[in-house]
């Protein structure tokens, strides 16, 4: 679903010359097609999520560099693109909605409650809806609580 919402976006950008869109869509479908070959299959949907945060974090990182370069220019672009690219990465959790899940998995889990053990299972759940880092420190939250 998410490639083919690429696709059309990518006619849509052509039909109306918006470059930038354009080239930021073809590019991460490059990607896409590149993953697929090494993987000899098509990705599935959280393979192709992963794929655009990848994208996103890169842009995120050139952001810094932009700034300390004082490159305004640059600084827009790369804003704009990350913008783009967050159109087609589904809605993210909430902290509220990760604590219901990591208390859900506390409560089903038996006596040995390790750090290891309740993030593979958040981490099942959650299914690239949340930043694992996020999750992590939810977890050792709630496994310091009680």
């Amino acid at each position: 679903m998410i490639k083919e919402k690429l696709v059309e976006e990518m006619k849509k950008a052509l039909k109306e010359k918006n470059f930038t869109r354009l080239n930021t869509i073809r590019l991460v479908l490059a990607e896409i097609k590149n993953e697929e070959i090494e993987k000899r299959d098509s990705l599935n949907e959280d393979e192709l999520v992963r794929v655009l945060k990848r994208n996103v974090k890169k842009l995120e990182e050139s952001l810094g560099y932009f700034e300390k370069g004082n490159r305004p220019e640059l600084i827009q672009k790369a804003k704009l693109e990350m913008s783009i690219l967050k159109e087609f990465i589904p809605a993210q959790l909430t902290t509220n909605e990760i604590e219901a899940l990591v208390d859900e998995v506390l409560t089903n889990l038996p006596q040995q409650k390790t750090f290891g053990i309740v993030m593979k299972e958040v981490m099942a759940k959650v299914a690239n809806r949340a930043d694992g880092s996020q999750v992590s420190a939810i977890v050792k939250k709630k496994l310091s609580e009680g």
